[in-house]
């Protein structure tokens, strides 16, 4: 889980940094390097003329690569009117038939839920079999984050170890239970006593919360993991804060501590 929040810190980190310089063409493809076959189809193909521009690359250094370390490219984009609604048209692109990406979380299992896009901030997670393999043949993964804030976009493509697993079974819920869609958790998480998450200040208004999709199960019960930040106006950037995880039927709570145990927030 550890890997995911950093995945998500560092797309955010890009997305309130953007800087750099105009790309001249835009890119058709997004490509690893590794196969032909692993392709996928940039944002930029899909950009109507001025819709928003390619403002920087991040690609893997020499020493990550010889380390054998995750091999990841990531692409920044800004001055979009609305980045929500661009992700969740990429996003669909991704998922149709001839791309054949579908969405997982963080331990890699395929969410059957449908991504949620319509909140200021967030990211969705799509994967499917990459052609490239392990140096000793295993399975690999290509994956594709993507995530937006108000102001950006950003994409990161991977290769990471292993199959896409099943979905996570969910018990049925009880006729009286609580709602558990995305939109409402994040509207009873950001209405909570910061001073309960540890945290400063007398309202969430000063921090942003990114859920994720699908479901993480901590001591047995299906929980959503929630990514805070707070925002620094005078920097203009997003500082992690910490990762919560929010029961479905959002009675518990659980906050994951500096040495990565997950301990429960008392809700009284």
């Amino acid at each position: 889980m550890k890997k995911q929040t950093k995945i998500l810190l560092l797309l955010l980190a890009a997305l309130a940094l953007l800087a750099g310089c105009k790309k001249e063409e835009a890119l058709e493809v997004y490509d690893l390097g590794e196969s032909e076959e692993d392709t996928v189809v940039a944002l930029d193909s899909l950009l109507y003329e001025g819709e928003a521009i390619l403002s920087s690359i991040d690609a893997p250094t020499d020493a990550a690569i010889a380390e054998n370390l995750e091999v990841s490219h990531t692409y920044h984009y800004q001055q979009m009117d609305d980045p929500a609604a661009l992700a969740e048209r990429y996003i669909r692109v991704l998922m149709n038939s001839e791309q054949g990406f579908v969405t997982i979380d963080s331990e890699n299992h395929r969410v059957e839920e449908e991504p949620v896009t319509d909140i200021l901030a967030g990211s969705v997670t799509l994967a499917k079999a990459a052609a490239a393999t392990t140096e000793d043949g295993g399975s690999r993964i290509l994956r594709v984050t993507v995530g937006w804030s108000e102001y950006a976009v950003a994409v990161q493509v991977a290769y990471i170890d292993g199959k896409i697993l099943p979905p996570v079974k969910e018990e049925e819920p009880e006729e009286d239970a609580k709602p558990t869609a995305m939109t409402e958790q994040l509207e009873f998480f950001n209405k909570l006593d910061p001073a309960k998450l540890g945290l400063e200040g007398d309202d969430m208004n000063d921090y942003m919360t990114f859920p994720q999709q699908g479901w993480v199960l901590v001591d047995g019960v299906s929980c959503r993991k929630m990514n805070v930040y707070l925002q620094d106006v005078r920097t203009a950037t997003n500082v992690f804060m910490g990762t919560y995880y929010l029961s479905s039927d959002m009675s518990l709570l659980y906050r994951e501590s500096s040495d990565g145990q997950i301990v429960p927030v008392p809700m009284e």
